[in-house]
């Protein structure tokens, strides 16, 4: 099992977490999980511009949401119990991650941001971690990710997905009627934004809002 040191980044410690897994169940748990992934999020290709950021996103996806077949923990569960505090405060943030939509309510320079969660209606401040900057972050801006709080501030997931700002109010508009379904499953509704998303880039002729505006029609 590996250890994680005290400069460790989050991106580090999930990175440990994969070589972990993928030394413990090998390549195919990956191919398995990926196809899983595929079905719900939506298939991306090699060629594809935001492969690699769809790549990212469903790494943490493998890593912080998805069982290990046959038990009941993650790998970053299991990896957590072996390192619970080497460092910490890291181990910690991955616990308490929060896989949402989110909009950008302010940019502070390169290096900060505060982000609205459009699920919960609370308020994270983000600050970069490493050389990672958020120059190409707008107020207004809409993505979907996993966000790792620690203490006064919280981390970003390298695998966001950007939604287009025209379609804010439809995306409101599909999280509050969803979340009155009697079987509302997060999970579920970011799967499908995801999902959404990824059919606009494909089909970007055809107009972001309209496509946002079909595909999360209440029926």
């Amino acid at each position: 099992m590996s250890a994680v040191s005290g400069q460790s980044t989050t991106d580090q410690v999930l990175e440990s977490v994969v070589a972990d897994a993928e030394a413990a169940y090998g390549k195919d748990a990956f191919v398995t999980a990926k196809e899983e992934f595929y079905s719900r999020f939506g298939k991306v290709f090699p060629e594809d511009p935001f492969y690699e950021s769809r790549m990212s996103y469903f790494l943490d996806f493998f890593v912080l949401l998805r069982p290990i077949p046959g038990e009941s923990s993650t790998p970053f569960m299991k990896f957590a119990s072996f390192n619970k505090s080497n460092p910490a405060h890291l181990i910690v943030a991955l616990e308490s991650f929060r896989h949402s939509i989110f909009e950008v309510e302010s940019v502070v320079g390169s290096s900060g941001m505060s982000v609205l969660d459009l699920r919960t209606g609370e308020i994270y401040k983000v600050k970069s971690k490493g050389e990672e900057s958020f120059r190409g972050f707008t107020k207004g801006a809409v993505f979907q990710g996993f966000l790792f709080p620690s203490d006064d501030f919280a981390f970003l997931g390298n695998g966001l997905v950007m939604h287009p700002s025209q379609a804010l109010a439809i995306i409101k508009k599909f999280l509050k009627n969803a979340v009155k379904s009697v079987d509302f499953d997060e999970q579920v509704v970011l799967a499908r934004l995801a999902f959404v998303q990824l059919k606009a880039l494909r089909h970007s002729h055809a107009g972001a809002k309209r496509i946002y505006g079909n595909e999360l029609a209440i029926s």
